[in-house]
């Protein structure tokens, strides 16, 4: 262990520790596959849709703040001992997960849709007024709240947990694990070809967890990466129409 990841680290995977709040915390992976099930059922053509999506999804989120409060602040005081190469390895990290992603997908036949890129095709952030900007602003934290509770649950719960034994056994999570977080991403895309790139993606956060041992920094690798492709085009946007008001 590097004096990096000895400051940093915030568990051991030395022994199955299940609680109730892990049980509950599982409860949140096919809820996200139900709301995309839901989404993919319903038109995403309209603005309400969208905004239940991401209203689900926000509840969601408050929910595993809820049952991993005490965690997160743990791994959070870790995180703060080496906070400088922290920061870069989120930064540099977010861009090693894009650039993995883009690579993975140039190799598939399909690409697919997004809910995402649809609800970008019926409202035009240029011309919309300021009521339905900051609306927009809303819908873009879907993607930024899903990446933070598939995290948690994926790297936490369903890798940090289970992450014990012989090696074989660590081998057959971590590839498992990878699989179901690239599947849960079917209806982003409605084809299990399209969740392929995001199989790679959780491998690739996966590894930074369990060298790490932080959950922090993969929270934020996947919050950044979602962040610009979300939110950064609305801000770019909304700068350009500031300076042309002004």
């Amino acid at each position: 262990m590097s004096r990096f990841t000895a400051k940093v680290s915030a568990e051991d995977f030395t022994k199955e520790s299940w609680a109730m709040r892990d049980y509950a915390a599982l409860i949140l992976v096919p809820l996200i596959f139900i709301v995309g099930l839901i989404m993919d059922r319903l038109s995403t053509s309209g603005l309400l849709p969208a905004m239940v999506d991401t209203s689900l999804r926000l509840f969601m989120f408050i929910a595993i703040l809820f049952i991993y409060g005490r965690m997160l602040r743990q791994h959070w005081t870790k995180f703060g001992q080496a906070w400088k190469r922290s920061i870069l390895l989120v930064i540099a990290g977010a861009v090693v997960l894009q650039i993995l992603i883009s690579f993975v997908r140039s190799f598939l036949p399909v690409h697919g849709g997004s809910v995402e890129a649809d609800t970008s095709a019926w409202i035009d952030p240029a011309t919309v007024g300021p009521g339905m900007f900051i609306a927009l602003f809303y819908l873009a934290l879907g993607p930024i709240l899903t990446a933070l509770i598939e995290d948690i649950v994926f790297r936490y719960t369903l890798l940090g947990k289970l992450f014990h034994g012989s090696a074989f056994r660590k081998i057959i999570i971590l590839i498992l694990n990878s699989i179901l977080f690239g599947l849960v991403h079917y209806y982003n895309f409605g084809s299990v070809m399209g969740t392929i790139p995001f199989m790679f993606a959780g491998l690739f956060l996966n590894i930074i967890y369990l060298w790490t041992r932080n959950i922090w920094h993969v929270l934020l690798i996947h919050a950044l990466n979602n962040t610009v492709l979300s939110i950064g085009g609305l801000f770019l946007v909304g700068l350009l129409r500031l300076l042309g008001a002004s």
